[in-house]
């Protein structure tokens, strides 16, 4: 049986061969893997091969904090509208990325039910999008389940002198929570009987309120903050815990966001009362790419991204980024190994993902496919051009 030397140049001979038929006369290997788990991923069966052809299969579940409302574009569809998915989610630009072949399930309001067995604004439950073909499956949920948003929302609206504000019912908050770690474990089960060789990311959600105090458009009593933060807290810790109880992954978003609060000067998340057109104490852009980033790194821990540099069969010539360039539309070269960043490509092992350097996409210019067709820096769109 081949050793994962002899598939990595497998690989390397399919890529090269790609970039052949656009005129690119490069034979590449890949050299200085940056972790031994990319080379434990090298090593997987050929049926992972076969799967990563036409991209690295990704399911994204869960509630608002993963669908994204009110981030402009919106995903296109009746469907992704009713449950209010922007095409800036984090699993959106993680795809975008790495060329991953994303299907996004999240809707707005979700809870664990919807996730495992009750079908939401038309749609089946989430985890029946799981394949055998998945392989990776980000899920941030259990906030709806105890309230978090329609808490925090309630009392603000209370504090902030608003009308028809509702109530929260603290003592059915505090009951559901000895349950809520089981009931995400049950996600993750259930993923898993569906796609075993698939992993789980559970990515926590984002932190809405300062440590201490808080400001003119987060309107909370010293004792409402003090229990959201309880529930924050709380619904962090019932994540961690399925998390280890599954061997899922923890994606720890909820530590990450300390210090980028709804009253923070770099927020991740809306205030109360946020521009026209966004959602109340939901993710903003720079929070959504804080998230990818994250999922992006748990990515690499496990293999299913790599980095890479990519030699050319001509001796003492890497693929570079010519001067360091980030621009869109700066030339992709041959230039004399130096082991600088230019050189270093971020890559799902296997064929059909990305190759991304200094936070752009190798792109065939205008998706031409003629002999002698341009290949250079583009941002990442996710389009065939960048596979």
């Amino acid at each position: 049986m081949p050793g994962p030397h002899a598939k990595s140049r497998n690989a390397d001979r399919r890529w090269a061969r790609a970039m052949c038929a656009v005129g690119v006369a490069l034979v590449l290997a890949v050299a200085a893997p940056a972790t031994t788990a990319w080379a434990r991923a090298q090593s997987g069966s050929a049926a992972a091969s076969a799967d990563a052809a036409s991209g690295l299969g990704y399911v994204a579940m869960g509630s608002s904090f993963a669908a994204g409302p009110g981030i402009p574009p919106a995903q296109a569809g009746s469907k992704a509208a009713a449950c209010a998915r922007s095409a800036g989610n984090y699993a959106s630009i993680v795809a975008r990325e790495t060329g991953a072949d994303l299907t996004d399930v999240s809707c707005s309001g979700a809870t664990t039910a919807n996730v495992l067995t009750d079908g939401q604004s038309g749609q089946p439950p989430q985890v029946q999008a799981v394949t055998a073909a998945t392989r990776v499956v980000t899920v941030t949920i259990g906030g709806n389940d105890v309230d978090y948003l329609g808490s925090v929302n309630a009392y603000s609206c209370q504090t902030g002198g608003g009308t028809n504000c509702g109530s929260v019912d603290r003592n059915a908050i505090d009951q559901t929570f000895p349950s809520l770690a089981g009931r995400i474990e049950s996600v993750v089960d259930a993923v898993h009987s569906a796609a075993p060789q698939a992993q789980v990311y559970l990515v926590s959600y984002f932190t809405l309120l300062p440590d201490a105090g808080v400001c003119a458009d987060v309107p909370l009593t010293d004792g409402q903050a003090a229990f959201e933060r309880g529930i924050a807290s709380r619904l962090a810790d019932a994540t961690a815990t399925a998390a280890s109880a599954t061997g899922a992954t923890l994606v720890d978003l909820a530590a990450a966001g300390h210090g980028h609060d709804a009253c923070a000067e770099s927020p991740w998340v809306e205030t109360y009362r946020p521009a026209a057109g966004r959602s109340a104490y939901h993710p903003n852009e720079a929070g959504m790419a804080a998230a990818a980033s994250l999922v992006e790194s748990a990515l690499k821990s496990h293999g299913q991204v790599g980095t890479a540099v990519f030699r050319s069969g001509i001796t003492g010539k890497c693929l570079d980024v010519r001067n360091s360039g980030t621009a869109g539309g700066t030339q992709v070269q041959l230039y004399a190994c130096n082991g600088t960043d230019a050189q270093r490509w971020t890559w799902v092992p296997g064929a059909g993902g990305t190759l991304r350097a200094l936070g752009g996409c190798l792109d065939v210019s205008a998706g031409g496919s003629a002999n002698g067709t341009t290949v250079r820096l583009r941002q990442c769109n996710g389009s065939g051009a960048q596979r």
